[in-house]
């Protein structure tokens, strides 16, 4: 009865919840039937959400789902060892509570989330591809990326420039309920974006980055997750806001490198220049938010929810754009992720305690990956054993 917060948050669920139709029901039938174990978590899911939606409608239904999903989240941590009948008790119980947050004033609740409901649904839309980078506009239309770096401009006259060729809408194809643009870049691959407002997005390998194709409205908001790098164009009156499954970063005009992949444990942020503002998503109103300023990095644990401060050279964590990994004193097994990551590798090591010992130089990205496994051996005095094509293995 665990993880009922996946169900909530699900774009295919909610719809069949809420819009059901003939291709909906047909696949979650055929989910029920595959999955005997998952059906009671499903109706309670089913339950809990059609209970919300009778109630207060200031909120619109995707704002309740993320309202609900933290609720979900924390009855799920009381009631892991429960039986089906506490468990629905608790879930009723919550679930009274948040609609007497809605009847009185749900907003000043829902405030603190500070989640744009769209990159939710956005980021569920689409699977991250194995080794396809491309970019799908708001209208549904879908961009290959064939380059290793690929480049995309939006103009201020409407154009989108990919790769150097002009790319028009396609007014002949419907818009669909997307509102956003998705740029999604897998391991092996790396992206250079200029957004509507002129802020530069560098795009490392196996991230995505969620966005509009126009701004609108008081704020600039992208949603990212893996790592990328932001030079944004400063705005006194619009700040620009990265938000993440955790944490939001809200700037007006700076260069930071954000380093948040779903996989890792730790987010880490980086200033550059100038100046921004972190705070959780589900900031109560006592926390404060923490400010950085440049030549230091924010390292959020997911786990634990702290964040330590420390200063750094900011070179070993922004050169990456340049083709260049930088490191000081740093566990191999960092390096190993990061090379993997560029070059679409994997990298075992033979014995678990290799990976913790630290090495310090640069390696040019630009190189072969064999010739950078063989500089790897040579700094960490290991070897470095090439076993298949794309694998290799790291012994003493």
């Amino acid at each position: 009865m665990e993880q009922l917060s996946k169900y909530i948050e699900n774009k295919n669920f909610i719809h069949w919840v809420f819009e059901p139709d003939d291709k909906l029901e047909t696949w979650w039938n055929q989910f029920e039937n595959d999955h005997p174990e998952e059906k009671r978590n499903i109706r309670v899911a089913r339950r809990v959400l059609l209970r919300f939606r009778t109630r207060n409608k200031t909120l619109t239904e995707d704002e309740k789902i993320i309202l609900f999903s933290r609720v979900l989240k924390q009855v799920e941590e009381r009631q892991k060892s429960g039986k089906a009948r506490r468990l629905i008790i608790g879930l009723l119980k919550y679930a009274a509570v948040a609609l007497l947050f809605f009847s009185i004033g749900a907003l000043l609740f829902y405030k603190h989330n500070q989640f744009d409901p769209q990159f939710l649904t956005q980021r569920l839309s689409e699977p991250v591809p194995e080794n396809a980078a491309k970019l799908i506009r708001a209208n549904g239309e879908n961009i290959n990326l064939k380059n290793i770096k690929s480049t995309i401009q939006y103009r201020p006259n409407g154009q989108l420039v990919v790769n150097n060729d002009t790319i028009n809408s396609d007014s002949s194809k419907s818009a669909s309920n997307s509102t956003m643009n998705q740029l999604i870049i897998p391991y092996g691959k790396t992206s250079e974006v200029v957004l509507s407002d002129g802020t530069k997005v560098f795009l490392n390998a196996g991230s995505r980055l969620v966005y509009p194709e126009y701004f609108k409205g008081k704020t600039r908001e992208v949603f990212l997750i893996g790592e990328a790098f932001f030079e944004v164009i400063h705005d006194q009156n619009h700040p620009f806001i990265v938000q993440l499954s955790d944490l939001r970063v809200k700037v007006l005009g700076t260069k930071f490198n954000i380093s948040a992949y779903a996989a890792e444990n730790v987010i880490e942020t980086v200033l550059a220049e100038g100046k921004v503002v972190m705070e959780k998503n589900n900031s109560s109103l006592f926390e404060r938010a923490i400010e950085l300023n440049p030549e230091q990095l924010a390292s959020f644990d997911r786990t634990t929810q702290e964040t330590r401060v420390k200063a750094v050279n900011v070179n070993n964590y922004i050169l990456w754009t340049k083709g260049i990994l930088q490191f000081e004193n740093t566990d191999l097994n960092r390096i190993t992720k990061k090379l993997e990551r560029f070059y679409n590798i994997r990298i075992r090591f033979a014995d678990p305690l290799l990976g913790g010992l630290r090495i310090s130089g640069k390696l040019e990205l630009k190189e072969d990956k064999d010739e950078i496994c063989d500089r790897i051996a040579r700094a960490a005095s290991v070897n470095v054993v090439k076993k298949e094509t794309g694998l290799y293995e790291i012994i003493k």
